[in-house]
Parts: C-alpha cells; structure tokens; sequence
C-alpha cells in the first residue's frame, strides 16, 4: 500500500502489516461474519455491519488484541484495502464503511455512544501499534460527510500520520473544486482536512493545518467560490452544518474545524495575515447571509473558544492595528469590539477568565507605558490610543449586548456588570504590583501623582462605589470604568487625554 508523505508530495511505502496477519481463526470467522452480514440492506445502511461490530467487541471470548485485529481488519476493507481476512468488492467496502459512520455518529441503536468509545479506542490503538496506518485512516475519511468516521480518529496520537492523511484530503479538495452550486465538493473535504489537521496538531505535527490555511488563502485571494459573494470559508461552514447530514457532530463541522485551524498553524509572522483574516471571518460569521458560522445551533462553545484563544494570545497587536486601520477598509478595524461582542459576552463562551486576564493584562502595560516618561511622547500616545481602543470596544460591545441580546434587559446588564467587575479587580491587582511597596495603606496610595499611582487609587475608589451600588444601571459598569481611567488621564498631559479619548469615541456610538 502507498501513502502520501508528511508534506503532501510523493509517497512511502505502507509499514504497517494487513489484518490477519497471524491467522487467527476467531479473528477470521469474525470478520468473515461481519462481511456477510452486509449482503443485507440497503448499499447506503450500515446498521448491519454496525451491529454485527457492536456484537463482535461484546465477545467475551476475544482477547482485547484479537478485537483490535478484528477491528483493523474491518477499517481496512472498509477503506477498500485488501487483508489477510480477505479483500471485498465495492459494495461490501460502502456498507462497511457507512457502518463505522454510523458508530461514529452515534445517534442510533446499535451504534451507541459506548460503542463509539470502544472502536475509537481501538483504532487508536491499532495506529499506535503499527495495526493501521495513514493509508487505513484515509480510507475511510475521504468521500465527503466522513464526520462520523473522522470522530473515530480522535484519540490518535500519531501526528505525522495524521498529517498524512490531511495533506492527502488538502489535494482531494483541490481536484473536486470548490463551487457548490456546481455541486462540487471540495469545501466539505476541505473541512474533513483542516478537521484532521488540527487532530495532528495536537499530535505534533503542524504541517498539515499550514497546507489547509495555505489552500483556503489561495482560493479566496481569487474571489468568491460560489454566486456572487461566497467565500471558501463560509462554503465549508455551510456545506458542514452539524458535522453532516443526520448527525450532531458539531466538533466536526466547518466552523469548529476552521476555528481549531487557527491555533493548530504555527504561530509566525508568515501565517499571520491568514490566522487574522480567518478570524475575522469567523468572529463576523453571524447574522443574515450566513449558514453554519457564529449563531447556528448546537454546541458552538469548543469553536468560540479557540476563537478566544487566538485573541487572547494576539490581544495586543490586534487592538493596536484595529485603531491603526481605522477608515482604510481594512479587515482589523472594529474587529476587537466585534470579537468582544459576538464571542466574549456570549453565554457559551468558557473563556471568560482567561480573557479578562488578558485584557487587564494589556491594560496594565498600557498604563505603565503612559506613565513612563522616558518613552517618547508618540510612544506614549500610542499606549493612550491603544487603551481608549480597548474600552471604547468594550463600551459598545457591551451596550450591543444589553440591547440585542436575548433575555431581560436586568439579566444582561448584571452579565456585563460581573464581567466588568472582574476585569476592574483583576486591573487593580496588577497596577498594585507596580506600585513600590509600603506605599499601600489601607485601600490608599501614599505614592507620588504618577498616572499608575493615581489610576490604582481611582479604580479602587469605583470598586467600592461599585460595591455599595453606585454604579449605572444601564451600561453594567463598563461607564463606570472608562470613566475612572478617564478621569485619571485628565489630571496629566493633555495629549494623552486626547489620544484615549478619540479612539474611545472611535468605537463608542454613546
């Protein structure tokens, strides 16, 4: 057997052995009695094989070993390879496979979520033991709607032969084209790709979410893939809506499959200008006009989280080029408040904490930077922009939210409020560790009237006003908060009032 390399090119001798290899004759009858039961049914129904496996792995007269010898002999004719079981025609191969789908899917009896755990762990096993290989594993990944099948690969740990296997679908999609209304499909494999790139990411090897970020770049620098407007990015959301047609497998979809991409590339100045554009993409996937991104059903939290990740990690370069690009078209500008908007003060997002560290973070540096005076003055100005960027966004984010949002107008302004209340504590903390120390005294600063000094001392102040129920009751005291850096910058340079206050006003609509 032949597979293609870790780089996409050429190939390499297959090394792991046939099914069968040892002739056992219970591993034979097995898989012997599982082809026979696909004479039955339907080419596309695979519940026959699927029960006949469920029936097979309940055997307690099988070793653990002789289950995965019967099971790899199965992924391999079910791939259309030939073992020492045997080899089958095309139509015993689709049953087969459609029955490993269907494991995979686990939406019905036999195939039942224990049943997906037991031959997930034994694919994993047999790849790690030499069983199964990049070959095995394409073979049933590679027609389109494979999520059932791809949920079966995610304990594999062997990153380069998963890299494989997505390189080799990179090229797949590649021939099939990518305009749906032609009924190509080649954004569908383009998600299985990127699904299983992310999957040898994990494993260590990157190479192959590279391939997939360097394809979708190419093909949209290009134009749009369908009609008028469609992007390869929103094909491949659209074509995958729930992992597939019949099934819930939301982990396996466009939109999860493109979100995981962008942590699975490797992290350099190279692949920045895709990661960005890809993210804009996707945190803007919502709304009229779009089918499987931000607000489609089912569990989007894995997706929006590595969306967090990413700005999490970027948050400072991204808040700065957003107010550098302000009315130049270009992608970054706006893209902070629409990040904060559509992912951060969603419900389902997980992140919260993480990104609240993040952005205090950035805020202290920031606050440093302005109240260091040997930088130079545009120095200076920059850090002062780059904080007003950073809560006008968070201003118009959360007044967005409060107006738009599903539920009571009380539940959303407290949602903003815990969100804010945090930030503002976590704010405190940091600037207090730039304070010397001993110039702390009971909630009070006996420092000099540096901008660091001053703004620890105001924030203080708002958090226990907050406490006390001081605070708006309209904006869930995100007000509050701008206001008290505000107010703090304006007993200093008025340049540096003026640089936070312009990008403020820039993004809040107030």
């Amino acid at each position: 057997m032949l597979i293609a390399d870790a780089g996409g090119g050429g190939s390499v001798t297959n090394t792991a052995p046939p099914a069968c290899v040892v002739s056992d004759s219970k591993v034979k009858g097995a898989v012997e009695q599982t082809v026979a039961a696909t004479q039955f049914g339907q080419q596309t129904d695979g519940a026959q094989a699927a029960y006949q496996i469920q029936q097979t792995l309940a055997r307690n007269d099988l070793t653990q070993d002789q289950k995965d010898e019967y099971l790899a002999a199965i992924v391999q004719m079910a791939g259309g390879q030939s073992t020492f079981c045997g080899s089958v025609d095309e139509r015993t191969s689709d049953k087969l496979l459609h029955g490993l789908n269907d494991i995979g899917t686990a939406w019905t009896d036999p195939a039942t979520p224990e049943l997906r755990d037991q031959v997930t762990d034994g694919i994993a096993r047999g790849v790690a033991v030499g069983r199964l290989d990049a070959d095995d594993l394409y073979g049933i990944v590679s027609e389109p709607g494979s999520a059932g099948t791809r949920q079966l690969l995610t304990d594999v740990r062997d990153g380069t032969a998963l890299a494989s296997v997505a390189n080799r679908l990179v090229d797949d999609a590649r021939a099939q084209g990518y305009d749906i209304n032609d009924h190509q499909t080649g954004p569908q494999t383009l998600t299985a790709a990127a699904d299983i790139a992310n999957m040898a990411a994990a494993g260590g090897n990157r190479s192959a979410a590279n391939a997939v970020l360097a394809e979708i770049t190419r093909v949209e620098a290009k134009g749009p893939v369908a009609g008028k407007d469609m992007t390869l990015t929103q094909a491949m959301m659209a074509t995958t809506v729930g992992g597939g047609q019949w099934n819930n497998l939301y982990a396996r979809d466009g939109f999860h499959a493109l979100s995981g991409l962008l942590n699975s590339t490797t992290q350099n100045a190279a692949n920045q200008p895709a990661q960005d554009k890809l993210f804009a993409d996707l945190v803007r996937s919502g709304g009229e006009g779009y089918v499987g991104g931000l607000e489609e059903g089912g569990d989007r939290k894995p997706a929006l989280d590595q969306l967090g990740t990413y700005f999490d990690r970027n948050v400072a370069r991204l808040v700065e080029t957003d107010w550098r690009m302000d009315n130049t078209g270009d992608l970054h500008h706006g893209l902070t408040q629409d990040f904060m908007r559509n992912v951060m003060l969603d419900p389902d997002y997980g992140r919260a904490e993480q990104s609240q560290e993040a952005l205090s973070n950035e805020m202290t540096r920031l606050a440093v930077q302005i109240d260091n005076k040997n930088l130079s003055p545009d120095q200076r100005e920059v850090a002062a922009s780059t904080l007003g960027a950073i809560m006008g966004s968070l201003e118009q984010a959360g007044a967005d939210y409060i107006a738009n949002a599903e539920g009571k107008a009380e539940a959303k302004v407290a949602f903003v409020r815990q969100f804010t209340d945090v930030v503002t504590d976590k704010l405190i903390g940091k600037l207090a560790e730039k304070i010397p120390a001993g110039q702390i005294q009971d909630g009070a600063t006996t420092a000099g009237g540096n901008f660091v000094d001053q703004l620890w001392q105001k924030l203080v102040d708002h958090e226990r006003q907050a406490a006390e129920g001081h605070v708006d009751e309209k904006t869930g005291g995100v007000l509050d908060l701008a206001q008290a850096i505000r107010t703090t910058m304006a007993t200093g340079d008025a340049n540096l009032l003026n640089a936070f206050d312009l990008r403020v006003d820039l993004y809040h609509d107030g």
